[in-house]
């Protein structure tokens, strides 16, 4: 059987293969009966996205493309889970790209997807990056983006963000009625926003709860176990220790977890922990720790809906900030 082409349904609907183009897409721009009387042909007649004559024009516009660091990370994984379905919803498919906390590789990515003339791009930036002419780019070539978690300070688009400054000032508070006194912090680079306004919530914190102790240790790498493991290791074996250990990510909770077993400390009753990030290894590791919960699909929906509305209203220019607020469990929580 012949494969049915944009051109075929629009001479058999009498349409101009372009309006078809733009239904198929599910484009704000036609009309709610066209592009119904268009995908309900379309897949009666079983058409399908001609993939490779859309790569020979250097045009990919019903493919959005998502950014992450490090997919391995679970708050990243469970993003892009969220995003891809509702992207499906929409009609759309999306390809996840992993920098690897690497400026260059980022770089090259978003070379790649303007090459490609992505639809529409949501990012979260690599530790290593600290300039914006890449992303920058983006908005040259009028590709829709939207920056979620770690943005880019000075690159005109919509952003969806936590309040990560609240998170750990309202921790600190925590760990101080808790009983704690010498609350030290393993965080990331201060010129990544998201760390940034960590270390100040943590600092503020410190000051409202009148702690004289201030210890944090800045990774400005990738967060992995090893680094997690490390950094506590550095904390604990200084003359005046910690009784409280603040985390800015559950893979750095987990090495430290382990570190903390290995010196035959017990959580919470040595030490007290806590940490971002609802992952369940560390909950069947050691369920004494707090936790700090990011709302993963509400900043995945967010991102995604501010990016079509971005595509499918023509409206490249307007630029909306989100911020949403964390939960904090504590370890009796876990059960109610």
């Amino acid at each position: 059987m012949k494969r049915i082409t944009i051109k075929d349904i629009a001479r058999e609907l009498n349409l101009h293969h372009s309006t078809v183009s733009r239904a198929l897409r599910n484009n704000g721009g036609v009309k709610e009966e066209t592009r119904k009387k268009v995908n309900e042909y379309a897949i009666e007649n079983g058409y399908r996205i001609n993939m490779s004559a859309l790569h020979l024009r250097g045009s990919y516009k019903n493919t959005l493309a998502v950014v992450v660091p490090n997919i391995n990370h679970n708050f990243f994984s469970n993003i892009i889970s969220v995003f891809t379905n509702l992207a499906f919803q929409k009609g759309y498919v999306v390809s996840v790209f992993q920098s690897n906390e690497s400026f260059q590789q980022e770089k090259e990515i978003i070379n790649t997807l303007i090459k490609n003339n992505v639809a529409g791009v949501a990012a979260s930036i690599a530790m290593e990056t600290n300039t914006p002419e890449h992303f920058e780019l983006l908005n040259h070539y009028r590709i829709p983006m939207v920056f979620f978690d770690r943005i880019c300070p000075g690159v005109i688009a919509s952003k969806v963000t936590v309040d990560n400054f609240s998170a750990l000032f309202d921790v600190v508070s925590i760990l101080t009625r808790k009983g704690c006194k010498r609350v030290a912090h393993i965080t990331g680079d201060k010129h990544i926003d998201v760390f940034r306004e960590r270390q100040l919530g943590y600092s503020e914190g410190l000051k409202r709860n009148n702690l004289n102790y201030c210890r944090s240790v800045e990774i400005h790498s990738g967060f992995d176990i090893e680094t997690g493991l490390n950094a506590t290791a550095k904390l604990l074996n200084e003359d005046l220790q910690p009784d409280a250990i603040i985390c800015d990510s559950h893979i750095l909770t987990l090495g430290a977890i382990f570190k903390i077993r290995e010196l035959g400390l017990k959580i919470p009753d040595d030490i007290m922990l806590a940490g971002f990030g609802d992952n369940p290894f560390v909950q069947v590791t050691s369920s004494k720790i707090i936790t700090i919960i990011q709302p993963d699909a509400a900043i995945a929906e967010a991102a995604f809906e501010l990016l079509i509305k971005k595509l499918e209203n023509n409206e490249n220019d307007i630029v909306e900030n989100l911020t949403f607020s964390v939960k904090i469990l504590e370890p009796d929580e876990y059960n109610n």
